[in-house]
């Protein structure tokens, strides 16, 4: 099954050409990286790819939907209950613990404070973050954080997780940790995963390497 099809995408910013014809499949639950030099294209790929921002011409459809034809709140409602990111730097909110930041698509969504809390806890329990269910990110390492957010990232259960850079900010032995725990995240949900990175190693061990330059998919 297809769960991203991007055809013929463009996109400019003033009078850089940051994408040229873009056109890609991503099937369910394949892990597909994204590289190539700074400037190539890829985290607005990826960002167009993820809802966040569109595209000027071409199609993006994701579960079969094509997502340019979504109204403002039925995209916001799409994205909730479809997408999950994991960036770079986390994006964790500073001022709520580890579980409460786990919790906040759900609740954004409708999901009532008990249900949300008790996915949450799984989730953490799952990427091996049961011991700091209430504590804040300043309390915790880069890799501590960066677990919390991918346990956020899955708590809509989400048919793509889009990751920017996801080990970028980390020692070798937190991205190799981060590494497994994306593989493992795909073993136990079935999940598709989509990310741009720089580290050759977590792109040699995707199902797929997609290389940019210049905003074409070479």
């Amino acid at each position: 099954m297809k769960m991203i099809k991007a055809t013929d995408i463009y996109k400019r910013f003033g009078s850089v050409e940051a994408l040229r014809g873009v056109s890609l499949e991503v099937a369910q639950a394949e892990i597909v990286a994204i590289v190539g030099a700074s400037g190539a294209g890829k985290s607005t790929l990826l960002q167009i790819l993820g809802t966040l921002m569109p595209q000027d011409s071409g199609r993006v459809e994701i579960a079969g939907v094509d997502v340019a034809g979504l109204a403002s709140k039925e995209l916001a409602q799409f994205r909730n209950r479809h997408i999950g990111f994991v960036f770079q730097f986390h994006h964790l909110l500073p001022e709520f613990s580890a579980v409460e930041n786990v919790m906040m698509p759900s609740l954004i969504g409708g999901t009532s404070r008990r249900e949300a809390e008790h996915r949450a806890a799984e989730l953490l329990e799952m990427v091996g973050m049961q011991h700091r269910l209430a504590h804040k990110p300043v309390e915790m390492s880069g890799g501590e954080q960066q677990r919390v957010a991918i346990a956020r990232a899955l708590m809509n259960r989400p048919s793509v997780l889009f990751a920017d850079e996801p080990t970028g900010n980390l020692d070798t032995r937190n991205r190799d940790e981060i590494e497994r725990l994306l593989y493992d995240v795909r073993t136990q949900f079935g999940q598709t995963i989509v990310m741009v990175t720089h580290d050759e190693t977590l792109a040699s061990s995707a199902d797929r390497k997609i290389v940019m330059s210049d905003g074409q998919i070479l």
